[in-house]
């Protein structure tokens, strides 16, 4: 929220030495946060349940029997996996790479953790987030507000818009039946929504009535009964229509998200969810699980919603794709009921499956090919196409189980990362060298490089038992005439060779060569002819299709030039202008990204940039990159160097009174921080946290402050008022001039900790493998210390970026050298940094060379390098679970480089085979790459922290590695550190040798 002031006339007294109130008063409202750019037909969209997504933070995680890791049974897939936002953020880069521009999260807010059955301790709910506790809280197990918000800005940088799954219609499952009262202690809504007078009371749905019925009738009892027990909120009821949309739209305002997508849209007005979209400013598409195009319609146009999921087309693709069903019968009819959208049906959003049914691959009998075919059409039909998480990685429901009736919501839901029932990883499902993920790739750049399947109209060409071809074209405005022909067989063998006619209204002239975008070495020529004058031929294998266009798909690997004369301007303490002349490119230059000590700090689409929020007396390299469409980057340019002026800065100590205390603040006049506003980390002094703000060219800083939660200390709706200098604050409201007592004392050197070594078991000797070994654990021996590097000094500070998979916060205890002098511990608290999992600060050394440092997570648990501490320089560093090294901080990967025995033939191959690739002995993916040097080599996208065991062979079991004797060794093994990581390790023998 962002607080908003008006004037009220005091008499100031004192600046200096007193701190004067009563000038603003204020309320919490709404923060305006920036989307870039609502959903929309140009978009492809990528589905995500979070909970089985990725634990990017372990710390967040359920506890005891709500969550369980292994998914064995079909009871396990309703437990908690430990998925979260921080997840996501890890693995915005794999989806980038698929080219996806958005991206369809659960919802967002506090669940449900169980239903009501077994008095509140039955069904787990709150892995699905439909069950939902409180609308205004964030999902605790997902993570804060503030990591929601971060997702969303990680998601914004790299192009991709994010839409929120919300839940207007309903809550979790508190009420029985048609009782109009909380039957069970303890299990009601969060406030205000435990109010029963906010429900209807009149049972679960009975779908025996309902189904198949499309009259006002039934309409009237969806909206008015439970779904599945969960209690439906009565929007006749005008307070509690009000809390659920203002509870959703203070998630987009505070987010900055770019569209919704409504649950059980089918048990509402069609008009309520207009008003809902309405006041939200973004697109939101809904979800009626019916096949009649007719009724889904209703919910689609002026006042309604922008769009829909597509499940009358669902319906028909499956029969058509997965089963081999007639076009006719199908995909035809059901494209024929187009008019029903009024010129809306490239908002229908379009899908082979998702969360809710069996997944595609195993209703086609696991065939890739059906697989692949399925996704080609709704990448090409109209509509905007969206994928369900795991789609590319091949593999279908859980244990090969197939669901019947209803809604599927157990096989289907696994995990993206495999684990057993202790949380020991097995395998994980983020493999970029998938046949699937490179199709769906494939896909989205065709879409992206041809208009007409993103907006183009959507023509039928020829239908028949087993072949379907259609024509996109843009009519009008920009593109117009731009064309795309799609032709799909769903035969079970054989090639279709058939002359289909151009449509009428197509501009494709006799002799025009069209390219298919799926294998560029596959033309066809328009020929003159047909019933319309002019025709093609083509011939399409079994379960394939071809996509036809006349342009040359480009693939642009070139990266721009490096821009030149990057120049930095002091404007005042707090900004800089930095500006650069134009850099050049093959196909042209999309933007710029610009880097503040290492570390990207934003973009522009322009040759200049203004970077504010910088420290009085510090000084600052600039940096700048250039970018083009194809994500292509230019190496940095030259560094433009610059010290801010001294400025004006207000120090505060505040007393804790809150556990967390945030200030949310502005320089007097200016603009406000985004609520709760700023963590206030820990101080030198006992008692105090302490944070120093330049403000400018102000002359005060208006704040108010609280615990982060909504808790507010605001001086009565009237802010506090603080001039430059150094105040003391105790709540509520008791401010005096200067630091509290202590803190110029000498601090008293802190212990550094020396945490008790784990003793390493003895090994396990590893059983020879068959064709396919069972590998045994081996465990992870103590690392041996290495050499602390040295960094390149970089001025007089210290820039550490510190991550530490265990610690959640984490504090630096340091001391500058010279000084002999500790801070007092823990120390001071990093903040999160623009590189995910990441910590940061920035600390001053004047003239010193550098400073020692251990590190701690607040509660007394030490990482000190063994007991010898830290040696950090000036520059910048990073240090990731014990490996320190210089720089920012590296994507994780591990490039193993092996030696391997004369013996080995002169052209290899030699492969990685491990618990990475299911043991697979021969895995093209993991063929290692033979140097100059004759060393083989091979480079890892390997997360820090998870223990992986391997071993080297020649392409089969029968030419593993063995020890000079010839016996086989055990696993190698390994859990990389973090960052870019090097392994050195040498074959001494092969099996068969």
């Amino acid at each position: 929220m962002k607080r908003k002031g008006w004037l009220v006339p005091v008499l100031i007294t004192s600046i200096v030495l007193s701190v004067m109130m009563n000038l603003f008063v204020v309320a919490p409202a709404k923060v305006e946060a920036a989307s870039i750019g609502t959903i929309t037909e140009n978009d492809t969209i990528y589905q995500i349940m979070v909970d089985r997504f990725y634990d990017g933070d372990s710390s967040n995680n359920a506890t005891g029997a709500a969550i369980r890791y292994g998914e064995n049974s079909e009871e396990d897939f309703r437990y908690m996996k430990g998925g979260d936002w921080q997840g996501v953020i890890n693995k915005l880069p794999y989806i980038a790479n698929m080219g996806y521009t958005a991206i369809w999260i659960s919802p967002v807010a506090e669940p449900q953790m169980t239903n009501r059955d077994n008095n509140g301790t039955g069904k787990n709910t709150a892995y699905h987030g439909y069950n939902v506790k409180d609308p205004n809280a964030a999902n605790p197990y997902f993570g804060t507000k503030e990591k929601l918000k971060e997702l969303v800005d990680s998601a914004h940088a790299l192009g991709i818009k994010v839409i929120i799954d919300v839940v207007p219609n309903h809550i979790g499952d508190y009420m029985l039946g048609t009782q109009a009262y909380y039957d069970i202690p303890g299990l009601q809504p969060a406030a205000p929504f435990n109010n029963p007078a906010w429900y209807h009371h009149n049972g679960d749905i009975n779908w025996s009535l309902a189904d198949g019925r499309y009259d006002q009738w039934a309409q009237d009892y969806l909206e008015n009964h439970d779904l599945g027990g969960l209690d439906d909120i009565d929007f006749d009821v005008p307070a509690a229509k009000q809390a659920i949309f203002s509870s959703i739209k203070a998630w987009f305002d505070y987010t900055g998200a770019d569209g919704a997508r409504v649950d059980a849209a089918k048990l509402m007005k069609p008009t309520d969810i207009g008003e809902l979209q309405n006041l939200l400013g973004v697109n939101t598409f809904g979800e009626n699980f019916d096949g009649n195009a007719e009724f889904v319609s209703r919910w689609v146009g002026a006042n309604k919603e922008w769009g829909m999921l597509d499940f009358p087309l669902f319906f028909s693709v499956l029969n058509s794709f997965a089963y081999g069903q007639s076009f006719d019968a199908n995909v035809k009819s059901t494209l024929a009921l187009d008019s029903y959208y009024n010129g809306n049906a490239n908002h229908m959003v379009t899908f082979i499956d998702n969360h809710d049914r069996n997944r595609f691959l195993t209703e086609a009998g696991g065939s890739v090919e059906k697989l692949q075919n399925a996704l080609s059409f709704i990448f090409t039909v109209r509509g905007t196409p969206v994928v369900f998480q795991g789609t590319e990685q091949n593999k279908g429901n859980g244990n090969g189980q197939i669901m019947t009736g209803g809604i599927a919501d157990t096989w289907n839901r696994w995990s993206m990362v495999k684990r057993d029932a202790n949380g020991n990883v097995l395998e994980n499902y983020f493999n970029e060298n998938t046949s699937t993920y490179k199709h769906v790739a494939k896909l989205n750049e065709i879409r992206k490089n041809n208009p007409a399947l993103r907006t183009g109209t959507q023509r039928e060409m020829w239908s028949a038992q087993n072949l379907y071809a259609f024509s996109r074209r843009i009519d009008s405005g920009t593109n117009v005439g731009q064309e795309v022909i799609s032709v799909f067989s769903n035969a079970s063998s054989g090639t279709q060779t058939v002359t289909i006619p151009l449509r009428s209204e197509s501009t494709l002239t006799a002799g025009t060569v069209l390219i298919n975008q799926l294998n560029t070495n596959d033309t066809v020529t328009v020929q003159a002819g047909g019933v319309t004058g002019k025709q093609i031929t083509v011939s399409v294998n079994a379960n394939s299709a071809k996509i036809y266009a006349k342009t040359q798909p480009v693939v642009d690997t070139v990266a721009p030039t490096v821009p030149g004369n990057v120049t930095a301007t002091v404007q005042n303490a707090s900004s800089a202008q930095i500006s650069w002349t134009a850099s050049t490119d093959n196909v042209g230059v999309t933007g710029y990204e610009i880097y503040r000590n290492g570390v990207k700090v934003g973009t522009s689409a322009t040759t200049s940039y203004t970077d504010s929020g910088l420290a009085g007396q510090t000084s600052y390299s600039y940096t700048v990159k250039a970018f083009d469409a194809a994500g292509n980057l230019s190496a940095l340019s030259a560094a433009a160097l610059i010290t801010t002026p001294a400025g004006n800065s207000v120090t505060i100590y505040y007393k804790q009174g809150y556990s967390t205390p945030y200030i949310h603040y502005r320089p007097a006049g200016g603009t406000w921080t985004t609520a709760p506003g700023v963590a206030i980390p820990a101080s030198e002094v006992s008692g105090y946290n302490k944070i120093t703000i330049n403000i400018g060219s102000a002359t005060q800083l208006e704040a108010c402050f609280n615990n982060g939660s909504g808790t507010w200390d605001s001086n009565g709706g009237s802010n506090y008022l603080f001039g430059t200098g150094t105040w003391t604050y105790t709540p509520t409201g008791n401010i005096q001039a200067g630091a509290p007592a202590g803190a110029t004392a000498t601090p008293t050197v802190a212990p550094t900790a020396t945490p008790t070594p784990t003793p390493t078991p003895t090994p396990t000797p590893t059983v020879a493998p068959t064709a396919t070994p069972t590998p045994t654990v081996a465990p992870t021996a103590t690392p041996t210390a290495t050499p602390v590097p040295t960094a390149t000094p970089g001025g007089n500070s210290v820039t550490i970026y510190y991550k530490n998979t265990s610690f959640t916060n984490s504090y630096i205890h340091y001391s500058v050298d010279g000084s002999g002098v500790w801070t007092t511990s823990p120390g001071q608290q990093l903040q999160a940094s623009s590189y995910s999992g990441y910590k940061t600060a920035t600390l001053q050394l004047g003239t010193a060379a550098g400073l020692t440092a251990a590190f701690n997570n607040g509660s007394g648990t030490w990482d000190n390098n063994g007991g010898s501490n830290y040696r950090l320089t000036a520059g910048t560093w990073s240090l990731v679970n014990g490996s320190l090294t210089s720089g920012v901080p590296q994507a994780d990967s591990v490039t193993f480089r092996v030696t391997v025995p004369s013996t080995t033939p002169s052209s290899g191959p030699v492969y990685l085979s491990g618990t990475f690739n299911s043991w697979n002995a021969a895995d093209p993916a993991y063929q290692l790459t033979k140097g100059s040097d004759g060393v083989y080599s091979i480079t890892l996208s390997l997360p820090a922290g998870t223990a992986v065991q391997y071993k080297v062979t020649r392409g089969s079991w029968a030419t593993v590695e063995t020890s000079s004797s010839g016996a086989e060794i055990a696993n190698r093994t390994l859990t990389p550190a973090g960052g870019a990581q090097t392994v050195n390790l040498t074959v001494q023998r092969w099996k068969d040798q």
